[in-house]
């Protein structure tokens, strides 16, 4: 004998069976293609897609309203351009790929409607006409050859950008139109428009354009007749080779200025997200929500979080079981509507599995306002009562039925009139009578559900805060309406994550004013609480105390209440603290026995370490003045060192010229040395600030340096011509040793009665050096041993050269650069 099964497990047997019908319905429809489908793009006037379908008799044709046909459900092949096909190649997704014949973007002028010249893009914002783009399905690919015309091989989208804005900004741009007076399009578009009759003038921009092979992208090896050029000539397209139908198509020296793609990763590194860009900066729309599928994808991956983290707050801060419930079940249900639309998104639209997996987003969407009137109804009952009425359980019959109406769409239209035996009944579609009970059975329990918990908390403090939760079901009123309607800023929008987000939001918000409770254990939470708490109401009685709190007289509840936020302070060790609440305050005690010691404990570290701080202080004082002490010791020490032995000779010469024994020349030779001892400290103390003099300092610590030397030396007798000048930064240092150089040089010719020197500044690549001509007597000259080894140091190079009766002394430093030591 057969035992009567439970009420619960017939639900879940009914249920199993719908999702059963349900998948293998699904699964039936996408059997419809499969691996003799052969997809084609849903162009207007183009008659490619009859004359392959005619030669492959084995398969079924299709059209695809995607911008890049995908191999979908097995399909055998696809239509496809070439910069999409080759790296399909590369990549496994396909084994075979037929190019047939040419797509170049060219300007299509109705010279039955406009005379206007054009010769190429930058013609067209002066030609005083509205502009078509025909870019419906490829018109990414079209931008990009507007944009390389205009930009050339280094070009970006930007630059087609530009000029496309410009016209819509003029409100002379109209997108998926062939009917205006000028049209952005393919030539072999342009040539079936001109077989049926219009007066089309096809001009290939003088600026350039690109030229796209277009075929049949494929998995399996296809056979084509070998007639297959000349109906593809026939039906007025242009083959790869470049023949064609002569009378639709310009002559072949119109198209030399049409190139193909030669580099199709970087083309995609330009176009990458070109759809987007299009519509956002040419056509200003979609600035707001998502621009193409791959926005589309990531925004759905974010909400799908946003979702997840909010279930998991909900979950955290509620403790009634009802409301934890209910926002488990709003919750996955809002990501199963989202994840039945991300599947449907990787499929064709025009297709039945799409359809049916758009017809499927009503499960979740209308289940949405069940759940949250359930929520409404359950708030104030035990988990015992509240499970769903009577009344809820028709609600959810008459949900089924609807749910039924809209999956048999197909035998009625009466939910959404769709047209199936057109192609694009995906995108012209309307509504019907159906369409609207489901809108009235989604608004009508969602506002039933506010209005329930508004009544249910009346006594609410803060139940002023329902206008929150209704704004936002007033906003997601409009937004069905205005979806409804078309009206762009809705229809360009994504119906799905916006209701999810304005059900999270009447959710939260109804969370957030108290609607919905999400605590119910107050009393026992408060009576456990280690806090001393209690919560007064405004007529000065008790609602919630912890069996920790202490009475209060009513002149200390006063004096805390006036104080607050400050607390006050019944005795040493307490203070008091309140807060105003909606409807009362809370007050709470804090014992400060231990703060009170910490303090003071505090008070006497700070004591100690404000002494201890003022003897690291004094000691800091004392030890930088030692150190002051100590680098100024060091550093005259070096500067005695650079200019000892010329201080003891100068203070030789001084004396005996002292002694009346001088003469005039000796009295120069004084200067000059004089001279050249002020100059080497000021070099000393400006090496110590910096490593390296610029160009510009150069001149001052090069040319007023030595032409100083140079006019004492003139009253020596001696004539001194220095030329050039460094054009380099260059180190102190080297300076100091170029200074050093030159005076020892003079210094010996002024010995030596030499009557005149020749100096000049050489600067080579990687390298300057000063040279000096001096009699053939200078043959004898040494730069002295302190030179000579600061020379070598510093990298420096010294030579004398044996001219007949002159001689050259050079001394040449390789690096010069900035930095250089």
């Amino acid at each position: 004998m057969m035992k009567k099964r439970p009420a619960k497990a017939k639900a879940c047997a009914v249920a199993l069976a719908l999702l059963r019908l349900i998948f293998f319905s699904l699964c039936g429809c996408a059997a419809s293609g499969g691996e003799n489908m052969v997809y084609f793009f849903d162009e207007k006037y183009t008659s490619y897609p009859d004359v392959s379908a005619s030669t492959l008799p084995d398969y079924t044709a299709g059209r695809s309203n995607r911008p890049i046909p995908s191999l979908q459900g097995n399909a055998a092949a696809t239509e496809a351009f070439d910069v999409h096909a080759l790296p399909a190649l590369e990549n496994g997704i396909a084994e075979y790929w037929y190019p047939q014949y040419l797509a170049t973007v060219v300007i299509a002028v109705d010279r039955d409607r406009t005379d206007a010249v054009i010769h190429g893009w930058n013609d067209l914002p002066t030609a005083g006409e509205t502009v078509g783009f025909a870019g419906v399905y490829s018109g990414e690919l079209l931008f990009a050859a507007v944009s390389y015309g205009l930009g050339g091989e280094d070009f970006t989208l930007a630059d087609g950008a530009g000029l496309l804005a410009g016209l819509q900004a003029q409100w002379r741009f109209s997108t998926g139109s062939y009917d205006e007076p000028i049209v952005i399009c393919y030539d072999h578009l342009a040539a079936a428009m001109i077989k049926e009759g219009r007066n089309l003038e096809i001009i290939v921009p003088v600026e350039g354009t690109l030229t796209y092979e277009r075929g049949l992208l494929s998995k399996t090896e296809l056979e084509f007749p070998g007639d297959m050029d000349s109906m593809l000539i026939s039906a007025g397209l242009r083959l790869t080779d470049g023949r064609c139908d002569e009378t639709l198509y310009p002559d072949a020296a119109a198209y030399e200025n049409a190139d193909r793609v030669s580099d199709i990763t970087r083309f995609h590194s330009i176009c990458l997200g070109g759809t987007r860009y299009f519509r956002r900066a040419v056509l200003q729309t979609r600035l707001y929500t998502t621009a193409d599928g791959r926005e589309h994808q990531l925004v759905a991956l974010l909400y799908m979080i946003v979702v997840v983290v909010w279930l998991s707050t909900v979950m955290r801060r509620s403790m009634q079981k009802s409301v934890r419930r209910s926002a488990l079940l709003t919750g996955i249900t809002l990501l199963g509507w989202m994840i039945v639309r991300t599947i449907k998104w990787q499929l064709i639209d025009a297709t039945t599995p799409g359809r049916y997996l758009w017809f499927s987003y009503y499960i979740f969407e209308l289940a949405l306002p069940l759940l949250v009137l359930w929520l409404a109804w359950a708030v104030d009952r035990s988990a015992e009562e509240a499970r769903p009425p009577k009344w809820l359980r028709i609600l959810g019959v008459i949900y089924v039925a609807i749910i039924v109406m809209v999956f048999t769409n197909d035998l009625h239209n009466f939910v959404f009139q769709i047209d199936l035996s057109t192609i694009t009944w995906a995108n012209d579609y309307g509504e019907g009578i159906g369409y609207l009970i489901t809108r009235i059975f989604y608004y009508i329990p969602l506002a039933a559900a506010l209005i329930m918990m508004f009544i249910k908390t009346g006594r609410n403090p803060r139940r002023k805060g329902v206008i929150f939760p209704a704004a936002f079901f007033a906003a997601l009123v409009i937004y069905g309406v205005g979806y409804s309607l078309r009206i762009p800023l809705f229809w360009e929008s994504d119906i799905t994550m916006f209701t999810g987000a304005f059900t999270l939001l009447i959710f939260e918000a109804s969370l957030r004013t108290g609607l919905i409770p999400v605590n119910s254990k107050y009393d026992a939470l408060f009576q456990n609480s280690s806090l001393g708490m209690r919560i007064i109401s405004g007529d000065k009685k008790t609602v919630l105390s912890s069996a920790r709190a202490s009475e209060y007289d009513d002149d200390t509840v006063k004096s805390a209440a006036a104080s607050s936020p400050l607390p006050v302070q019944p005795d040493e060790n307490t203070l008091l603290f309140a807060t105003g609440i909606p409807g009362g305050n809370a007050f709470w005690r804090e014992d400060i026995t231990k703060l009170n010691q910490l303090r003071a404990e505090a008070s006497e570290s700070v004591r100690r370490l404000t002494a201890a701080n003022a003897v690291l202080v004094q000691e800091e004082k004392i030890k930088r003045a030692v150190a002051e002490e100590a680098e100024k010791m060091k550093l005259m020490s070096k500067l005695d060192d650079e200019i000892s032995g010329h201080i003891s000779k100068l203070s030789d010469m001084i004396a005996h010229l002292g002694n009346g024994a001088g003469s005039p020349s000796d009295t120069a030779r004084a200067a000059l040395l004089l001279c050249y001892v002020k100059r080497r400290c000021n070099l000393f103390f400006r090496e110590q600030e910096t490593e390296t003099l610029s160009a510009d300092e150069l001149t001052y610590y090069t040319v007023v340096y030595t032409n100083e030397l140079n006019d004492i030396a003139a009253h020596l007798g001696m004539k001194i011509i220095l030329t050039g000048e460094i054009k380099t930064s260059l180190s102190v240092r080297k300076v100091t040793i170029f200074y050093d150089f030159y005076y020892s040089v003079v210094e010996w010719a002024a010995g030596h009665n030499c009557s005149g020197i020749l100096a000049q500044w050489e600067n080579k690549s990687g390298s300057v050096a000063m040279r000096l001509l001096l009699p053939e007597e200078a043959r004898a000259f040494s730069p002295g041993a302190a030179v000579s080894a600061a020379i070598t140091e510093a990298g420096g190079v010294y030579a004398l050269r044996d001219l007949d009766d002159t001689v050259s002394l050079n001394l040449t430093f390789t690096e010069g650069g900035e930095g250089d030591a």
